[in-house]
């Protein structure tokens, strides 16, 4: 991107949101000579600057490049520019991440200075989603039942085994013809679920049809990811939605929406994704007086948004529609019952003890359940041709134990992988005569398996050793998702020791994924202050080398271990580690080293990637492997994912 002669920037800035841009200026002409330099920028899309100074010669400005997003605009296309006064309450549009850009200005422009900052995504009043790991349940009992049992008692059934999904709390949204839907909620585990079947002020309320939410802890301070989600219309176009994912486009639609004149009362994908049922219901259907088609309504919505989408639609009549888009990152499964009951969940493993047919939602379909009748019909609501995969987060942390795929439940598959992980670990663990058995323990709450894989494997080859937990729980909610102060402050909570007895004990830990090292570094670091000799760690995935913008909310790759240890490495060995999936085994010791060594364990032991796949049930077909190969299962991913790694690798080799 080039200035006026003296304004040249050494690395294109193309930067698809609002910036914030600090600079310090000696004297006023210098801040002239910028704003024109400013003016004859080429943009590929939005841009607008706040600059600010606090001395004489510095003043708080926003001058922006486009008119899309500042109050009093003019036409940015006829090259205008316009400028507006700054209170720190603007809304800027983000990516949620710090880039730097390089600026060969002159001395006199910012003296010794040669580069600027921009920064996106963590200034107040910027735009942030709020995020967090769920499940979706739903229950409808169909006109022929003669079930004495309710869709509360179906709901009260399957939400405690979702519990893995969501601990932070539930949320039901019910429907009875002729009294309309009825909410409720409970800031409580859905283990911890009681009596959510009665209506104190309407006790005759009975309603065929309930859907529900199991929510995670959220990612932003002040704004709850509460669901189902009702959009407040009038009775005759009441919806609501229960949804498990994340939009990666999110921020586009919003802002057409907006434009369209929608109004938010949050940041949540649950909201987003309504509001634009609503708005296609509205233009096509209800201004008409039409019967709503939601065949149509979801093949336009799988169309326009990308991301990983499961979710659960109740309207105002009673209709239930069950959604999972054409990627098919999330589950959605089905079961009718042999009681007269169609249940919908997350997993599978919500129906055990029940009685009937199950299958999953196909990506890129809805089924549709008729409020008064109780017809369900399966339509297609996409025309793609790319291949759905399922988030390999599935199976290796996010889904129960209990859940199967293709016949194989989640356990026999991290049990594989942890006896898999016993054969190299084996290999490094120092033997010294009449030393005491190594400890194996788990990650709570999901490392279990992967433990007991691992303990019978070193035992199988002659490795003593026993199997116990020396870690142990405070609270329930996982420490994956949220902002870095947040997990730190959860982290330091959660944890504590299990058993006292492991003062000069060696101690092996099995874990499902090792993504930022915070939580291995904080139970490493309280096992050696209790006295431990060592500790070791089985990661049971390859090394997670890129963002996941699909609900479990990695949004950069530069909190990753494995990008702070890249550039650490040497030029070869960089260069040879973004062959990522392939790297070679001398290089992924190294980087197992490096890392085992900033965590201040013994060691580190990655499952390497040819084994995963042969041990997944599915092998490399039908999954998400992105979070190792780096090969994005959505196209707006995949371009977000890749100018992510651009600005690191550009960065570093500019700091260097």
């Amino acid at each position: 991107m080039l200035g006026p002669p003296d304004f040249t920037f050494t690395r294109p800035l193309f930067v698809r949101e609002l910036v914030r841009v600090t600079v310090k200026f000696d004297s006023q002409a210098d801040r002239l000579r910028y704003l024109e330099a400013i003016r004859h920028m080429r943009c590929r899309t939005s841009v607008g600057f706040v600059i600010s100074h606090t001395s004489s010669l510095r003043f708080r400005r926003i001058v922006a490049k486009t008119p899309a997003h500042l109050p009093g605009h003019r036409d940015c296309e006829s090259g205008n520019l316009d400028t507006c006064g700054f209170d720190g309450l603007v809304k800027l549009l983000s990516a949620g991440r710090w880039y730097e850009a390089c600026l060969r200005a002159g001395p006199s422009l910012l003296g010794s200075a040669d580069y600027i900052r921009l920064v996106t995504g963590s200034e107040r009043g910027c735009y942030k989603k709020v995020t967090s790991m769920s499940g979706i349940a739903a229950a409808f009992l169909l006109p022929w039942s003669s079930s004495h049992q309710t869709v509360y008692d179906q709901l009260k059934h399957m939400l405690p085994k979702l519990s893995l999904r969501g601990q932070a709390g539930v949320g039901i949204a019910a429907f009875m013809h002729n009294k309309g839907v009825r909410y409720k909620t409970a800031s409580r585990p859905s283990h911890e679920l009681r009596a959510i079947d009665k209506d104190e002020q309407d006790l005759e309320f009975t309603p065929h049809v309930a859907i529900a939410h199991v929510r995670g802890r959220v990612c932003t301070e002040g704004e709850s990811d509460d669901q189902p989600t009702p959009n407040r219309r009038a009775t005759s176009r009441q919806l609501s939605i229960s949804l498990d994912g994340a939009l990666v486009n999110a921020r586009e639609i919003r802002a057409e929406l907006v434009a369209q004149g929608r109004t938010f009362a949050g940041r949540t994908d649950a909201e987003l994704l309504l509001k634009l049922v609503e708005h296609i219901c509205e233009r096509d259907y209800w201004r008409q007086g039409l019967q709503v088609n939601y065949e149509n309504v979801f093949r336009e919505i799988d169309e326009r948004i990308d991301g990983a989408i499961s979710a659960l639609l109740l309207d105002t009549e009673g209709n239930l529609i069950a959604f999972r888009n054409r990627y098919g990152l999330r589950p959605l499964e089905f079961m009718q019952t042999d009681d007269g009951f169609l249940l919908f969940a997350s997993e599978n493993c919500a129906f055990a003890g029940l009685r009937g047919k199950s299958d999953q939602i196909v990506p890129g379909y809805i089924k549709y359940v008729d409020g008064k009748k109780g017809h369900n019909l399966d339509r297609c609501v996409s025309d793609s041709q790319r291949a759905a995969k399922l988030c390999a987060y599935e199976t290796l942390y996010l889904g129960s134990p209990d859940t199967s795929i293709q016949g194989r439940s989640h356990f026999e598959t991290r049990y594989s992988i942890g006896f898999s992980l016993g054969d190299l670990i084996a290999r490094r663990l120092p033997t010294e005569p009449g030393a005491s058995p190594i400890i194996v323990a788990s990650m709570p709450h999901t490392g279990g398996p992967y433990a007991d894989g691992l303990f019978s494997s070193l035992v199988a080859r002659g490795v003593s050793a026993e199997r116990r937990e020396v870690i142990e729980t405070q609270i329930s909610e996982r420490t994956l998702i949220g902002p870095s102060s947040e997990r730190k402050r959860r982290i330091a909570h959660k944890y504590r020791l299990a058993s006292t007895e492991v003062d000069k004990r060696t101690i092996l830990i099995a874990d499902e994924a090792l993504i930022r090292g915070d939580t291995s570094r904080t139970v490493t670091n309280m096992l050696l202050a209790a006295g431990v000799k060592a500790v070791h760690w089985g990661i049971g995935s390859p090394p997670i080398v890129a963002p996941n913008y699909y609900g479990v909310n990695i949004e950069t790759i530069d909190e990753l271990a494995f990008w702070r240890t890249w550039k650490g490495l040497s030029a070869q060995q960089r260069k040879q580690s973004l062959l990522f999936k392939d790297i070679e085994p001398h290089v992924l010791k190294t980087i197992e080293g490096r890392i085992a060594a900033s965590i201040n364990a013994a060691t580190v032991t990655y499952l390497p990637f040819p084994r995963l796949t042969s041990l997944l049930p599915r092998g490399s077909e039908g999954v998400d492997l992105s979070p190792f190969t780096f090969e994005m299962p959505t196209p707006a991913g995949q371009t977000r994912a890749n100018r992510d790694l651009h600005n690191l690798v550009a960065d570093h080799y500019s700091a260097a």
